[in-house]
């Protein structure tokens, strides 16, 4: 069995009203899913992470709350949502109010943000808005499980420089307030300029969930077996394994075993990697420092696409020339076929 409930609700700059609804299943597997919907002026609309969209009630207006009995916007629902969503449980008395940095959010893709709040405000649910006093009453009591955090996208800075460019001009402090990434440092940067260390920890402690810093490895056996002797070379070796391994920790992601488990995520390394340096990255796309300031989640969205337009023009024309290649191969001496 399943039931759903409104989480949350908001009203966009145009006056459009858009909701967040948990979709949960009951006992054993408690597994529970966002829905995004919105009172548009052609009716009710469901929107989906991908950008996409359905009307699912043409001219369905929501009922004015303060002249109607209370529940009556809310129940009005029930009969354009799917049924396979289950019962409705009214949440009228604990339902929330979505963040105005999200409703004002200059972005075509609502869904994606509003849904990737929602499972950070479960995270803070659970670890984090119970009083202190709930605490010491229950010192036995085991929280409950988090569930994963999907971020809008994981930003990954594996340069020291960077890394000292992007604190002194504010631009981290910047990226971090805007909730759009986790981001990614290697403790590297600490060693190479110790001076940044305690402004990064310090940023480190005030948004746990959005800045990781990964602890750094020295990968002595392999620089001798690589015979890498310069402190730079080492670190664009090398950095890109250790800030990989803690990401694919946190997601439960492996490109042998689970391929898919960051599927929908965008994934951009920041940084200006000079030519000829080998890093172990084959997922991320790379950006450009000065581009990161003011990038906003459709100028991500832009970049990845572009991106994959790219590689799916590399792979036909290395399909052609394998092609040709094989077809020549084919080739009598005379010339006939």
């Amino acid at each position: 069995m399943k039931h759903w409930s409104q989480h949350s609700y908001g009203y966009l700059p145009d006056g459009s009203r858009v909701m967040v609804a948990s979709v949960e299943a009951d006992y054993p597997s408690r597994r529970k899913f966002p829905v995004v919907l919105q009172c548009r002026p052609d009716g009710l609309w469901r929107l989906w992470r991908d950008g996409s969209s359905r009307l699912l009630a043409p001219g369905y207006v929501w009922p004015n709350d303060s002249k109607e009995p209370r529940y009556k916007a809310e129940i009005s629902l029930q009969q354009h949502l799917p049924k396979a969503w289950g019962l409705q449980h009214l949440s009228s008395c604990v339902i929330q109010q979505i963040p105005k940095r999200i409703l004002n959010a200059k972005t075509a893709n609502l869904a994606r943000l509003l849904i990737a709040w929602f499972f950070n405000e479960s995270i803070a649910f659970a670890f984090g808005s119970l009083s202190r006093a709930n605490l010491l009453l229950r010192p036995l009591a085991v929280l409950p499980q988090a569930p994963l955090w999907r971020p809008v996208a994981i930003t990954v800075v594996p340069n020291t420089d960077v890394v000292v460019r992007a604190l002194n001009s504010g631009v981290l402090l910047q990226r971090l307030k805007l909730g759009l990434e986790r981001i990614y440092i290697s403790e590297m940067a600490c060693i190479r300029a110790p001076r940044i260390e305690s402004s990064l920890h310090a940023l480190a402690r005030r948004f746990p969930e959005r800045l990781v810093l990964v602890k750094a490895e020295n990968y002595g056996f392999l620089k001798t077996a690589l015979k890498i002797r310069r402190v730079r070379a080492s670190e664009y070796q090398f950095v890109g394994y250790q800030l990989q391994g803690r990401y694919e920790d946190d997601f439960g992601y492996d490109k042998f075993d689970n391929p898919t488990a960051l599927v929908g995520m965008l994934r951009f390394r920041i940084g200006d990697i000079p030519r000829g340096s080998r890093m172990w990255w084959i997922h991320e796309e790379d950006i450009g420092f000065k581009k990161w300031d003011g990038l906003d989640v459709d100028g991500m969205l832009l970049i990845e696409q572009h991106a994959k337009a790219l590689r799916a023009l590399q792979n036909k024309r290395s399909n052609e020339a394998l092609a040709k290649m094989l077809f020549k191969k084919q080739e009598i001496p005379d010339g006939s076929t």
